[in-house]
């Protein structure tokens, strides 16, 4: 009996050890070895505040149902947070379709990929309204809403990608954009003298979560994914980057709860300046 139970105790016990082993070549955990050479941001609710807020209240001023002016635009039902912001954290703008992040399965996705223009778009949005709206849009108010909407910076976040810079430490930007809104969030903030590397869905033609638009920005600053961190605000994009070996942060409301979180994993990993 006690031969037998030997045996089995040491069956599972190298039964575990393969499973660690296993372990060690996953890419979240070699990731978390190697020091951090780069750090890739994300621009709508990571430099940017979130975008939409007051969509609420613009919904009930034109009596459009609560959460139909996100479903029409974007396709993300979900996105019903009086501020525009998913209930599941992220831009209504930057995240995955919902039946598979890969998909690009409505017209803000092809928007967002170069597929479609601007006017084409908005074509489309005119002509869906009434069956998602319950009546036609009024597209004189929604403009109205749009340039009078909010746009504020996390500036803390663009003091911390400067020092991070002068550190050595390599930075990019990374966003799901539409070309035709190009200077428009350019103008918000200083990117070009923050980025020498800007990696837009609609120049490359390809959005997160797609697994290849975080190695096309990895490969464009010159390091593995194992050897970056990524910060977003959509959950969707940050377990994607995960998935592909990059180390990531969900960025939510408080931008210092994010940078307390990557100052922790840089003093944990170290960084290797270029």
């Amino acid at each position: 009996m006690h031969v037998d139970a030997h045996r089995a105790s040491v069956a599972g016990f190298r039964e575990v050890r393969v499973e660690l082993d296993r372990g060690l070549d996953h890419p979240a955990y070699l990731a978390s070895m190697r020091p951090v050479e780069a750090v890739v941001w994300d621009y709508g609710g990571v430099i940017s505040s979130p975008l939409f807020r007051g969509i609420g209240r613009f919904e009930a001023d034109l009596g459009y149902p609560p959460g139909s002016i996100l479903e029409l635009l974007f396709g993300e039902s979900a996105y019903i947070g009086v501020e525009g912001r998913a209930v599941t954290g992220g831009d209504p703008m930057d995240g995955a379709a919902p039946a598979d992040a890969q998909a690009v399965t409505h017209d803000w996705h092809r928007l967002e990929t170069g597929e479609i223009t601007l006017d084409e778009y908005l074509a489309d949005v005119i002509e869906r309204a009434p069956a998602v709206l319950g009546q036609p849009i009024d597209l004189e108010a929604y403009h109205r809403f749009t340039r009078e909407m909010p746009i504020g910076i996390h500036w803390p976040v663009v003091h911390r990608i400067r020092r991070l810079k002068a550190d050595g430490l390599k930075v990019a930007l990374l966003t799901n954009n539409v070309k035709e809104f190009g200077d428009a969030w350019r103008s918000t903030f200083p990117v070009d003298e923050l980025f020498e590397i800007v990696v837009d869905s609609s120049h490359v033609g390809v959005r997160k979560p797609d697994p290849e638009i975080y190695l096309i920005t990895c490969e464009r600053i010159g390091v593995e994914p194992g050897a970056a961190v990524f910060l977003d605000d959509n959950h969707d994009n940050v377990a994607a980057a995960r998935a592909v070996g990059m180390d990531a942060i969900q960025f939510d409301d408080d931008p210092w709860v994010a940078l307390a979180e990557l100052d922790a994993i840089l003093d944990r990993r170290g960084t290797r300046p270029s």
